[in-house]
C-alpha cells in the first residue's frame, strides 16, 4: 500500500496496531518544537493567527531549511482573510490544543496568505488538481483553504482543501490524518518520498505544458468555439453558466466575469454576425440582471459577494473582494459603450458606492482600496450574520407602514429564507433579494411605481445605517498593487462611459498614491502596503493590472481635456511600468511572463500560465492587452510586438483549452498592430572642399534678389548707404588734418 492509498483508507489508525498512537507520541527524533512567529508578520491574515497554539511559520527559505535540518515534514495551509471556510477551520482546528499538539510534535507548520502570494496560490492549486485527478477539468476550482503536506526537501506528497477536525463522510479529519502521515514518515518513508517524487514530476510536466511553446496557432477560431460552449452552458432562466456534468445545486456558482468581458469585447470588435452579437449581449444582460436581483448583490451597501451556493444567486458566500467589484464595474462600462441602458448606470453607481463605503481606507479616498471584507462576525455562529435579517429586525427599524412593503419586495419571511444547510443553524434569518419588481408591487399595493421606488430607497438607507451599528465583520486592510490597478482602470473607463469626471479624479488619486508608496528608488514595485509599511515583490498580476489601469487612466484624462504635462506624466509612468515588467518577468526563451521574479528558492518550478485563475483575468492576458494599448498610444511597435509574442507563446495551449484561457482570447481580439515608424533619411556626409566652399544661393534666394525689394529692405539699403557715406567723410577730414 503506497502513502496515498493509506491516506485515503477509511480504516482507523488502530487497524495498524493498538500501539500505534502511543508509539507516534513517543517517537519524536528531536526535541524541536516550533514557536508561533506570526506576531511579526505584516499580513493582517497572518497576524490574526499569532495567538494560535500552533507554531506557525511564514512561507520562507528559513522554514524549509528548518524542515531539512530537523528532518521533519512540512504542513502548509494557505488561506485568506475573509474566507468563511478558513474561519471555520480556524475555530475548529487552529485554536484547538489537540490539533496544535499533533502539528507541533511532528511538523513544521507554515501559514500563507493567498492574497499576499498569488504565486503560492497557483502552485498549491496545481498540486490539488494533480492530486484530485482533475487536470482535464479546466474549470476546476479549489477554494481556500488549501492544505498540503511536504517532505523535508519541500516536495508535496498530499494535497487537500478544507479539512474538519474529525472525519466527516469522505472528508478525513485532521486528528485522524496527522497521526497517519506521521506514522508513514517514520515507518514507510520510502513510500512518502516516492509519492512526493511522482507528484512533483507531474507538476514539472504540467509546468512545461503551461509555459507555452514556439509553435504558433491561429486562435481566432477558438474564440467562436468558446462562445459556442458558453452559449450552450448558459442558464437562460437564472443567468450565468451551468457546466455539463455538474449539478448546480451542489457546486458553487461564480459570476465568471472573464467570460462576460470576453463576450462583450467580441461583440464590440465587429467579428460577430448580428445574430451572434445579439446572443452575446443577451447572455450578459440576463446574467447581470439576475445577479442584481439575487442575494449575491448587497442591496444595502452595494457591490457583489464572492459567489453563490445556488443557481438562483440567492445564497451567497458573503466575502467581498476588491478585484471582483472592479471587474463588475468594467463590465457595466463596456456594456454601456455597446448598448446604453439606465440599468448599466445603476449598476456602475452601485459598485462605486460599495468601493467608497466598504473598500476606501480613509475619508479622502486617496490612499487606495483595501483588499477584501469578510462575511463572518468574529465568534458568531454561522456565516453572514452581518448581512442577514429577521422579520422582527425589519419591523423594529422601519416605519410600520413601510415594513410590510419592504418584506414583500425583498423576500423576507417569518421563518427565514436562508436555508440551514447552506449556513448552519440560521433558522429565521433572511438574505435580501428582489422577490418582486417595482411594477408588481405597484399593482399589489395600489401605488405608483415612482412612489414604490422612493419608499424602498428610504428603507434601504435606514437598514444600512442600522447594519452599520452591528459588530463589524473583519476587513483585510492591506492595499494590493494589482487589485487597485484593476479598480483604477475600471473607474477610469466608467468615468468616460458614463461621463462622470469625478470617477477619473478618484482613479488618478489612487494611482498617484500607489506610485508614491509602492515604488522604490530603483523603479521596482512592491505588492502590499499597510500603515506605512510595504512588502512583497510585485508579481505578474501587479504589473499587468496596474499597467492596464494606468493606460485606461491616460485615456480618461485625454477624454476630459487634461494638459500635455499630465498626459505626458501618465504615458511615462506606463512606459516605465511596461519596461520594468518585461525586464523582471519576461521568458526570453519561449516568451510570456513568469508569475513572479523567481527569487523564492522554495519553489520547485518557476510557474508561467495562460489560464484564468479563480475566474480572475490571467496576468499574461492583461499584460498583452495593456502592452497593445500602450503601443498604440505611443505608436511604438516594440510594445505591440511584445503583446503579440505573449499571445503567440500560449496560442497552442489556448487553442486546446479555450475556456481555461478565455482572457487570452480576449487579448487576441483586442490586439492592435502598430506600423514601424519611418526612418529619417541619412544626412549626407560633406567633403572638406564642400564645407569650405562659398554657399550657393538657392533658386528662391536668387529669385528674391531679382524682385523689387520690400519697404523694409529699401530702408535697410538706405541706412547702409548713409553709413558708408559718413565713413568716407570722416576719412577725408582725418586726411586733411594730417596734411596741415
Amino acid at each position: 500500500m503506497n502513502s496515498l492509498d493509506f491516506l485515503r483508507s477509511s480504516d482507523s489508525l488502530a487497524a495498524y496496531g493498538e500501539y500505534s498512537h502511543d508509539f507516534i507520541q513517543r517517537s519524536s527524533k528531536t526535541p524541536y518544537s516550533p514557536q508561533n512567529s506570526l506576531g511579526s508578520a505584516l499580513s493582517p491574515y497572518l497576524r490574526e493567527h499569532a495567538s494560535d497554539p500552533v507554531g506557525w511559520q511564514e512561507w520562507s527559505a528559513e522554514a524549509f531549511g528548518t524542515a531539512r535540518r530537523e528532518d521533519r515534514l512540512l504542513f502548509v495551509t494557505a488561506g485568506c482573510y475573509g474566507s468563511h471556510w478558513c474561519r471555520i477551520m480556524t475555530r475548529s482546528c487552529w485554536h484547538d490544543q489537540e490539533v496544535a499538539g499533533m502539528l507541533n510534535s511532528a511538523f513544521v507548520p507554515v501559514m500563507v496568505d493567498l492574497h499576499e502570494r498569488p504565486d503560492v496560490d497557483a502552485l498549491l492549486s496545481e498540486y490539488c488538481r494533480l492530486q484530485a485527478g482533475q487536470i482535464q477539468d479546466t474549470l476546476a476550482f479549489f477554494p481556500a483553504p488549501l492544505n498540503v503536506f511536504l517532505d523535508s526537501e519541500g516536495r508535496v506528497f498530499f494535497a487537500a482543501t478544507w479539512l474538519p477536525k474529525r472525519t466527516m463522510g469522505e472528508v478525513p479529519g485532521l486528528t485522524e490524518l496527522l497521526p497517519r502521515i506521521k506514522w508513514l514518515w517514520l515507518m514507510q518513508r520510502p513510500d512518502v518520498e516516492r509519492s512526493a517524487y511522482e507528484l512533483n514530476a507531474s507538476l514539472t510536466q504540467r509546468a512545461e505544458l503551461l509555459a507555452g511553446s514556439r509553435h504558433k496557432s491561429n486562435i481566432k477560431h477558438s474564440s467562436f468555439e468558446a462562445m459556442a460552449v458558453l452559449k450552450k452552458a448558459f442558464n437562460i432562466r437564472w443567468g450565468g453558466f451551468s457546466w455539463a456534468g455538474k449539478n448546480s445545486d451542489k457546486f458553487p456558482k461564480f459570476p465568471h466575469y472573464t467570460a462576460l468581458h470576453f463576450l462583450l469585447q467580441l461583440a464590440k470588435s465587429g467579428a460577430l454576425s448580428e445574430h451572434q452579437k445579439s446572443d452575446a449581449l443577451t447572455i450578459t444582460d440576463i446574467t447581470l440582471r439576475r445577479m442584481w436581483r439575487g442575494g449575491i448583490h448587497d442591496h444595502l451597501g452595494g457591490g457583489f459577494h464572492h459567489y453563490s451556493a445556488d443557481e438562483r444567486w440567492h445564497l451567497p458566500h458573503f466575502e467581498k473582494l476588491l478585484c471582483e467589484q472592479a471587474l463588475m464595474l468594467l463590465i457595466a462600462s463596456l456594456f454601456e459603450d455597446i448598448d446604453a441602458k439606465p440599468f448599466n448606470r445603476l449598476l456602475a453607481e452601485d459598485v462605486i458606492f460599495c468601493a467608497l463605503h466598504d473598500f476606501a481606507t480613509d475619508n479622502s479616498y486617496s490612499q487606495g482600496f483595501r483588499a477584501s471584507i469578510g462575511g463572518d462576525i468574529p465568534d458568531a455562529e454561522g456565516e453572514g450574520r452581518f448581512f442577514l435579517w429577521t422579520e422582527d429586525d425589519i419591523k423594529r427599524i422601519l416605519p410600520e407602514n413601510y415594513a410590510g412593503l419592504f418584506c414583500s419586495a425583498y423576500g423576507v419571511l417569518p421563518g427565514g429564507n436562508f436555508s440551514p444547510e447552506f449556513g448552519g443553524s440560521q433558522m429565521g434569518q433572511n438574505i435580501l433579494y428582489e422577490a418582486s419588481t417595482v411594477t408588481e408591487l405597484a399593482k399589489r399595493y395600489g401605488l405608483r411605481p415612482n412612489d414604490i421606488g422612493e419608499i424602498l430607497n428610504q428603507c434601504r438607507k435606514l437598514l444600512l445605517d442600522a447594519r452599520g451599528q452591528r459588530v463589524q465583520f473583519p476587513h483585510d486592510n492591506k492595499i494590493l498593487l494589482g487589485w487597485n490597478g484593476l479598480m483604477i482602470g475600471a473607474m477610469a473607463r466608467a468615468s468616460v462611459s458614463f461621463s462622470v469626471p469625478e470617477w477619473k479624479d478618484l482613479a488618478e488619486r489612487t494611482a498617484l498614491f500607489l506610485h508614491k508608496n509602492l515604488q522604490d528608488k530603483n523603479g521596482s514595485f512592491y505588492r502590499c502596503w499597510l500603515d506605512g509599511q510595504r512588502w512583497g515583490n510585485a508579481q505578474c498580476e501587479d504589473y499587468a493590472y496596474f499597467l492596464w489601469g494606468v493606460c485606461e487612466l491616460y485615456n480618461a484624462c485625454k477624454h476630459f481635456g487634461a494638459g500635455d504635462k499630465q498626459l505626458g506624466d501618465w504615458l511615462n509612468n506606463a512606459k516605465a511600468l511596461a519596461d520594468s515588467m518585461l525586464s523582471v518577468l519576461k521568458d526570453d526563451t519561449l516568451g510570456g511572463l513568469y508569475m513572479s521574479d523567481g527569487k523564492d528558492t522554495a519553489f520547485p518550478v518557476r510557474l508561467k500560465s495562460p489560464e484564468d485563475m479563480h475566474f480572475l483575468p490571467n496576468a499574461n492576458a492583461v499584460a498583452a492587452i495593456a502592452l497593445s494599448e500602450l503601443g498604440v498610444m505611443l505608436q511604438e511597435k516594440s510594445y505591440s510586438d511584445a503583446a503579440r509574442h505573449i499571445i503567440d507563446c500560449f496560442s497552442a495551449y489556448a487553442d486546446d483549452n479555450p475556456l481555461a484561457c478565455i482572457s487570452l482570447l480576449t487579448a487576441n481580439t483586442l490586439w492592435t498592430p502598430v506600423k514601424p515608424k519611418p526612418k529619417p533619411a541619412p544626412k549626407p556626409v560633406l567633403t572638406d572642399e564642400q564645407l569650405n566652399a562659398e554657399p550657393i544661393p538657392s533658386p528662391a534666394q536668387e529669385h528674391d534678389t531679382q524682385q523689387t525689394p520690400s519697404r523694409q529692405s529699401r530702408h535697410s539699403s538706405a541706412r547702409q548707404d548713409h553709413s558708408d557715406a559718413g565713413t568716407r567723410r570722416r576719412s577725408a577730414r582725418t586726411s586733411r588734418r594730417r596734411e596741415h
